[in-house]
């Protein structure tokens, strides 16, 4: 049982490979960084849409969705850059298989009608996490973080006690996933970008931030603080019970 859950902890910190993609939309190009060498280039019009049924190796209970943009040759076969694919992972995999397809609408709406037809950004993300993320619980604590204490309706109670003892009963695992998923961001590689992809992107203007969106990464706030200890509290509870057997 211990290796089992050893191995689903190391396919996921192993599991963050996507190669980073930046969209040209005047010239129609997608440029995917892979490592320290040049990046691909890809044609957008001759690339592929597919969405692809993802099922981990240690589980075969739930199937990932994620959509890929491929390059096809004449034979309907992948083209190859040196040992390299010609696949670009588009977004998040998701259980929701209408979300995962969400993400590739969005890029293909950027791609033909451009940024003026997109919905309102209300977060961006950025390449570093902070110490917001490894106790989030994969963003479960947001729900706190908009609770309103003052309402004397008390909208939202419900699904918050539900999430508090949601969060509380399954600490152990979620914070095993937490800790997974903290470090690989935090060592994820800031891609540099060839002086020619930059000089075509200067040509939009200065990239700046959505208008009326906040990063995802935050601070904490202190109504946060009594979940965070509360969740992390019966992680580290679970952790120290589990190793006093093997103390014995």
């Amino acid at each position: 049982m211990g290796i089992w859950f050893l191995s689903i902890f190391l396919t996921d910190f192993f599991g963050y490979t996507d190669a980073l993609l930046r969209f040209d939309r005047t010239r129609r190009k997608v440029w995917m960084s892979v490592g320290t060498r040049t990046p691909i280039e890809l044609d957008w019009d001759r690339l592929t849409p597919v969405s692809q049924g993802i099922t981990p190796a240690n589980t075969n209970v739930n199937t990932f969705r994620a959509v890929l943009l491929v390059d096809l040759d004449e034979q309907g076969e992948v083209r190859f850059d040196g040992h390299f694919p010609r696949i670009a992972s588009l977004g998040q995999t998701s259980l929701n298989e209408q979300y995962a397809l969400g993400q590739y609408e969005y890029v293909r709406q950027f791609m033909e009608a451009g940024p003026a037809s997109l919905p309102r950004c209300e977060t961006y993300l950025e390449h570093r996490t902070g110490l917001r993320d490894l106790l989030s619980f994969f963003d479960l604590l947001d729900i706190p973080r908009r609770f309103d204490w003052h309402d004397p309706q008390m909208k939202g109670f419900g699904l918050l006690l539900l999430v508090t003892l949601a969060c509380t009963a399954m600490a152990p695992m979620i914070m095993l996933f937490s800790i997974a998923s903290w470090i690989a961001y935090r060592c994820n590689r800031v891609p540099t970008w060839p002086a020619q992809i930059e000089a075509c992107a200067a040509e939009g203007g200065v990239m700046r931030p959505p208008a009326g969106a906040h990063s995802q990464r935050q601070p904490i706030v202190w109504k946060e603080v009594p979940f965070i200890l509360l969740w992390t509290g019966s992680a580290l509870a679970f952790y120290t019970w589990v190793a006093s057997w093997f103390l014995k």
